[in-house]
């Protein structure tokens, strides 16, 4: 008995603790409200499982409308140290995806502080203005970083995340902690150390330079055969006033000839 009257009276004394002059007071733990979920704004990947599905993993990356495939055969020369690995041949697709994942990477990195898709080698479709003040439209190369833990590093400078980062002639590209550098060049690079300007090397520009040469040539052969046209004409007006002037002067010959024939007759007479 002794124990059940205790065990009453510390009940009594708990509910005694939660009311307080006839109003029923809540535990904190009761007070704390229990907070709803909110919803997450962000990728989830799942939109992209159909159309980006690459032997069964989902790519993260969508290549923009601007993508273009390059004219100019770009290259990828590898070095680990001092010592020169396979190059690279970059031109014949419009994007090269840099990852560990074998299954989906265009050119596997195994360094473990790299992501299995650690960034993008893109060819954009973009507009430029010329000397003239002319708008002109070329392909240029660019990386970007898909948001690796260890980033991408361009000419030992680290890249910003998601964003397009404009690449040029013999830039060098790390990725995360691999001591691996690649450096781009093309068919057409020198050997020398001399810095190029990349305005030079413009796919546009050598185009445009193509055609002026080609129109400077057709114009010249325009303007040869106009001058052998007009030789020619000269000497065929030439060659008439040349007739012209033997017929006339063939004529008083034979009407002088018809004279001394009549004189001949009459002098026989």
């Amino acid at each position: 008995m002794d124990k059940r009257d205790k065990n009453r009276s510390e009940r009594l004394r708990e509910e005694s603790k939660n009311y307080e002059y006839g109003k029923n007071i809540k535990k904190e733990d009761d007070k704390q409200a229990v907070e709803k979920e909110k919803p997450s704004l962000a990728l989830s990947g799942n939109l992209a499982k159909d159309t980006n599905l690459v032997n069964g993993v989902v790519v993260k990356y969508n290549e923009p409308p601007e993508a273009r495939k390059p004219r100019r055969r770009w290259r990828l020369y590898c070095f680990k140290g001092e010592t020169e690995l396979p190059f690279y041949q970059i031109h014949r697709q419009s994007a090269y995806l840099f990852g560990r994942d074998r299954l989906v990477a265009d050119i596997p990195v195994d360094h473990p502080s790299c992501s299995k898709q650690h960034a993008v080698f893109q060819y954009r479709l973009v507009e430029y203005k010329r000397k003239d003040d002319t708008t002109g439209r070329t392909v240029k190369p660019y990386i970007i970083d898909l948001g690796s833990t260890n980033g991408t590093f361009v000419n030992n400078q680290q890249i910003e995340a998601q964003r397009y980062f404009e690449l040029r002639e013999k830039d060098a590209i790390k990725f995360g902690f691999s001591s691996r550098e690649y450096i781009l060049l093309h068919e057409e690079s020198k050997n020398d150390l001399e810095d190029l300007d990349y305005d030079s090397y413009d796919e546009a520009d050598n185009e445009e330079k193509k055609e002026e040469s080609e129109s400077s040539t057709i114009k010249k052969e325009k303007k040869s055969e106009v001058e052998n046209d007009e030789i020619n004409l000269k000497k065929y007006k030439s060659k008439k006033k040349h007739k012209k002037s033997r017929s006339s002067s063939s004529e008083p010959s034979s009407s002088e000839s018809d004279d001394d024939r009549d004189r001949k007759r009459k002098k026989k007479r």
